[in-house]
């Protein structure tokens, strides 16, 4: 993968990369190690989940299964159109990032996502720690009173690697990668996007209003 840039005028660059999560609901036994590492990269208390975990369970006769629930980054984010400062950024590679110094913390885009993938910082970060770039794309800690969310680790992407959640799932839950060819990983296996969606008919989106996320759910088994 190559450095992706925050911003870029619209037609200005052909898209070069789509980045895409599948989750297997199969898989997941709530381990809390995608949850945990997201915390520790992010300087976040425990009470602060960019990644949270849900027991699920569709009908009283069905089996519940645990279901991981990252920002969804959509392809049509209502929260891009509903900042009114232009904090949040759609990427060309599909990422969608809130720049920290641009937020205000107004939450309009917590009321616009649908998906309530968004929280408000209370606290202040666990970690005094201030990296000295200008780059959101950064885990510089994040401010007391500014929105935020899971951003599929984009400087992790940036250096060619995926996000921590990934690489901290010990049951190989998280796949990630680039559509656009044709490739995710789960950090035990590299597979086609294609033709690991192909192998499960069934995969879906939560509930999606028109926003096209780009995460995928295969289906948990005997659900």
């Amino acid at each position: 993968m190559e450095r992706s840039k925050m911003t870029e005028e619209p037609g200005k660059e052909t898209q070069k990369h789509k980045f895409v999560m599948v989750i297997d609901l199969a898989r997941c036994k709530n381990a809390r190690k995608c949850v945990e590492k997201c915390q520790e990269a992010h300087h976040l208390p425990p009470f602060q989940e960019l990644m949270k975990v849900y027991l699920i369970q569709e009908t009283e006769e069905s089996v519940p299964y645990w279901m991981p629930k990252p920002c969804f980054h959509c392809d049509r984010p209502l929260c891009v159109d509903a900042c009114p400062v232009g904090a949040t950024i759609k990427r060309p590679d599909g990422i969608v990032m809130i720049d920290k110094e641009r937020c205000i913390g107004c939450k309009t885009c917590m009321t616009a996502c649908p998906f309530s993938s968004r929280q408000f910082n209370r606290a202040y970060p666990t970690s005094t720690l201030i990296e000295q770039t200008n780059l959101p794309e950064s885990k510089m800690p994040e401010a007391k009173g500014m929105v935020s969310k899971c951003d599929f680790c984009a400087d992790m992407v940036a250096e060619g690697k995926v996000p921590h959640c990934v690489t901290a799932c010990p049951m190989g839950v998280i796949y990630f990668g680039d559509r656009l060819v044709d490739r995710v990983t789960n950090s035990h296996e590299t597979v086609s996007f294609a033709e690991l969606i192909a192998s499960h008919p069934e995969y879906f989106h939560l509930n999606d209003p028109g926003s096209k996320p780009s995460v995928f759910y295969l289906p948990p088994l005997n659900s």
